[in-house]
């Protein structure tokens, strides 16, 4: 009995257990200042994501619209493009198979300027396919999330002219779970727009109002949230029960 009740606490260890994801690396571009050009193509140069990474790229914007983004050439899903007329937030990504060094380039629609800044990041360990939740809002400065233990969340935020953007905290207070920014920046180009993009893992499970406070006029708020890939394995459980049974059987005889 003691084999089976220690395989039973095994088992119950394991299912309580949470994967996490991993961000391998990020980058990010800001127009310089003064800059607005017409429409002209962005670029983060040599940037590497490895097999089986995910590669999320999301843009803070003021005027003009973008018409994809692609990375060594292969287009990006598109998860949300939100706009209030002037500020627009967008964020795509790409399952990638194959270990590539190659540049991110975000395509702007033809005769529309603007300012932008926009970051690429990359993460292992998310489920394939895309988000498993998302928040987008051309008129508020925060939106609601489903999360759970190990979720990656990112936040892409934006106002008008200069603003200081603070992200929410994650729900819980956890020294192992800060916020990250990747840039925080007023006046991004031609000073028309404030740009932020941070990103945190979730210490818990639940519905979470996700934003920022301060900044100026016209906010746009955006989330994304991934879910780790399942551990362990719904075959490992499978395995495990399968072995105590067996050895329930056993003593039974």
């Amino acid at each position: 009995m003691k084999i089976i009740k220690s395989t039973l606490t095994l088992l119950a260890f394991i299912a309580t257990a949470h994967a996490s994801i991993v961000v391998s690396d990020s980058d990010f571009y800001l127009d310089a200042s003064g800059q607005n050009p017409m429409g002209t193509d962005r670029t983060i140069s040599d940037f590497s994501v490895a097999a089986g990474e995910k590669l999320v790229v999301t843009t803070t914007m003021e005027g003009g619209d973008i018409s994809g983004i692609t990375f060594g050439g292969i287009s990006l899903n598109s998860v949300y493009n939100t706009a209030n007329g002037v500020q627009r937030i967008t964020t795509y990504y790409l399952d990638v198979t194959t270990a590539t060094t190659d540049d991110v380039v975000v395509s702007y629609v033809a005769e529309t300027a603007g300012t932008m800044g926009f970051a690429a990041i990359s993460i292992s360990g998310a489920a394939a396919g895309g988000p498993a939740d998302f928040s987008s809002s051309a008129t508020q400065n925060a939106g609601l999330i489903d999360i759970e233990t190990g979720s990656l969340v990112i936040g892409t935020f934006t106002v008008n002219s200069a603003g200081s953007i603070t992200p929410t905290v994650p729900p819980v207070t956890d020294p192992l779970t800060p916020s990250i920014e990747i840039y925080d920046q007023e006046y991004i180009g031609n000073g028309g727009t404030s740009g932020n993009v941070t990103y945190f893992t979730s210490p818990t499970d639940g519905t979470y109002n996700y934003g920022f406070s301060g900044g100026n006029t016209r906010p746009a708020a955006g989330a994304v949230v991934f879910n780790a890939i399942p551990e362990p394995s719904t075959f490992l459980l499978l395995g495990l029960a399968a072995l105590t049974l067996v050895e329930a059987n056993r003593r039974r005889k």
